[in-house]
């Protein structure tokens, strides 16, 4: 997967002077929002003191609204988490992980206790209310180094992750083989004609059976090269450069970026842990192009930012599976499309591209990815 081979940097995203982040964008939708009596009745329950500043801060899921507090104590983010059946079970969970890091070191967003028995979360009318400390730090750019980096960060929370002791698995579905994806699949026509009336029809249908076509194939691969074998342990789920925040400083070719801090653990679980080396791949070797539709982004992925982030995971863990290495391709390939269709099948668009435009690239990338799956699977074999 060299350059050489026909994959190469043409949109100059390799300068470390370069401050885009990379990855994939957020769905589009309207934004919860706090109201004002909420406001004051969550943070009157933590032990926060000179409330001076309170602003709105529009990142993330969009049903999970968040603000930025200056208070005497410093700097904090308020986050409510979306009211479901299964939300008690999922925060605590991730709670849990996210402390037990805390404790070992693995630098995250320190969770604030409540003023009444210290509790890490705030329940109210069957919503989770979470206080962070503010973690000042900035997206990673698209180099090589902080891609290692990142690999590296990762490698710890996997590490790390394995000490920490679990009874039940947390209700939190992964994309794998997820029923969710196939029922998205079903809605994805109906919610693109909806959003865009004028769209050639028979053009998305045939892009909409490739793609499901592609994802049940990768699906059954993934079962058939040993997904059963990996070992269960406490993953992030969410690994792609939104949740990890780097130092802020200006990075240089000789001084990369370190890590600052790992955030938004909303989507951790119990799965193999090759699931966020998938993810970390895929959206830490994005390439795309400032101020161009990602519909227009070039098919291939980075091939210097993946080896980076492979090389950087697998100095910390130990030697990965042999069939983590079998696996790895097509898992990539099923979190692509589910990462794509689910919030396509919502509102018809990718944040703001038409649906039907950015299938089309996805539908090129997952090529691009069969392509060189072998040299994929390399990338975590000594």
């Amino acid at each position: 997967m060299t350059e050489e081979e026909g994959v190469s940097e043409t949109d100059g995203s390799e300068s470390l002077n370069d401050g885009t982040a990379v990855g994939l964008p957020h769905a589009s939708g309207d934004r919860s929002r706090f109201d004002p009596g909420e406001l004051r009745r969550v943070i009157a329950a933590f032990p926060l003191t000179g409330v001076r500043e309170i602003r709105e801060f529009a990142a993330g899921s969009r049903q999970a609204p968040k603000v930025r507090i200056v208070a005497e104590e410093g700097d904090f983010l308020l986050k409510r988490r979306t009211s479901r059946p299964d939300l008690i079970a999922r925060a605590t969970f991730n709670h849990h992980l996210q402390l037990h890091l805390e404790a070992h070191g693995v630098p995250v967003a320190r969770l604030v206790g409540t003023i009444d028995a210290n509790r890490s979360m705030l329940l109210e009318d069957g919503r989770a209310y979470e206080m962070f400390h503010w973690v000042d730090g900035r997206r990673m750019v698209k180099a090589p180094p902080e891609a290692l980096n990142a690999g590296r960060m990762l490698g710890r929370v996997h590490l790390e992750a394995t000490r920490l002791e679990w009874t039940d698995r947390p209700p939190m579905p992964g994309f794998h083989a997820a029923a969710q994806v196939g029922s998205a699949f079903d809605r994805l026509e109906t919610a693109i004609v909806g959003e865009d009336p004028d769209v050639d029809r028979s053009a998305l249908r045939g892009v909409v059976e490739r793609l499901a076509e592609r994802r049940e194939v990768a699906s059954e691969q993934v079962d058939a090269l040993g997904w059963s074998a990996l070992p269960l342990q406490p993953i992030h789920g969410d690994w792609h450069p939104g949740n990890v925040l780097f130092t802020p400083e200006k990075p240089t070719r000789r001084l990369p970026g370190a890590v600052r801090a790992v955030i938004d653990f909303d989507a951790s679980r119990v799965e193999p842990r090759l699931v966020d080396v998938a993810n970390g791949l895929l959206h830490f070797a994005m390439r795309s192009e400032r101020g161009v539709s990602p519909a227009e982004w070039p098919t291939s992925l980075s091939p210097r930012r993946m080896q980076a982030f492979a090389d950087g995971w697998k100095t910390v863990v130990e030697a990965p599976f042999a069939e983590e290495a079998q696996v790895l391709p097509e898992l990539m390939l099923e979190c692509l499309i589910a990462e794509s269709v689910v919030p396509i099948a919502r509102s018809g668009r990718f944040a703001t591209v038409p649906g039907h435009s950015f299938l089309e690239m996805v539908a090129k990338k997952a090529e691009w990815i069969d392509s060189v799956s072998a040299e994929i699977s390399g990338l975590l074999q000594s």
